[in-house]
This record gives structure tokens, sequence and C-alpha cells, in this order.
């Protein structure tokens, strides 16, 4: 019930700082800011979107999912780019602080890519049987 609520009064908060941001640098300067920062996370979404719901999908798989994992590496840009579209300056800060942790936070990629699924360091694991020649005569 006090989810509701909380949504209605940072929907008002944020009319209420875009109407005093209008004032101060002009309503032309707000609304390029809103339309830019909405195909921002357009563009994000559509970049990310595929990757986060691989990787959420590889790492159920595996068993390798944790909360933190989820949250840092991939629910991150999601969130944010969600709150980008959002028009408003705090819902953009917001992203923009998501963003940054989320760049911050990325583990470093050894071989050039981000995709840290695959943790077996160069090693192929074969199964094999030897056949002597004695044995087939």
């Amino acid at each position: 019930m006090r989810m509701p609520f909380y949504l209605f009064v940072f929907a008002c908060v944020e009319i209420v700082v875009l109407v005093k941001l209008a004032q101060v640098i002009g309503g032309g300067a707000v609304i390029g800011e809103v339309l830019l920062s909405g195909v921002l996370g357009m563009i994000i979404l559509q970049l990310k979107g595929r990757d986060i719901v691989k990787n959420v999908v590889m790492n159920v798989f595996v068993g390798r999912l944790t909360l933190r994992s989820l949250m840092r590496h991939e629910l991150f840009p999601l969130v944010a780019s969600i709150l980008l579209i959002v028009p408003g300056v705090l819902s953009d800060f917001f992203a923009l602080y998501l963003l940054a942790r989320y760049a911050l936070l990325r583990p470093p990629s050894t071989d050039g890519t981000s995709d840290d699924t695959s943790n077996t360091g160069g090693t192929i694991d074969v199964e094999y049987k030897v056949h002597d020649d004695e044995s087939r005569t």
C-alpha cells in the first residue's frame, strides 16, 4: 500500500524539480534534456537488454546466480535505462549514478570481452581411452 504513495510523491517531486529547472535554464533546455535522456535510455536498453537476459538465464542454468552478481552485473544497466526513459531530473541523476557504479564495479576482462560466464582458464577437459595394438588381434 505504501509503494503507490511513494511513487506518487516521487512523481510530484519530479514535476516540481522540472518546473523549477525550466524557470532557471529555460523550457527548451529541459525538454531537450528529457528527450535526450529518453533516447539514451532506449539505446542502453537495446544494447544491454539481450545480454542481460542471456547472462541471467545462463547463470541460473549453471547455478551461479547470486543477488550481488545480479545487482552489480545485470540489473544496474537495466534499471538505469528504465530510469533514463522516465522523464525527470532526479531519475536521470539516479540512473547516471547506477551506470557509474556498474562501470566501476564490473569485473575486469581478461580476454577482451565483458562476458564473465566462462571460468575455464584455457583448460579443455577431455575423456579418452587408450587402445593397445595387442588387444585387437
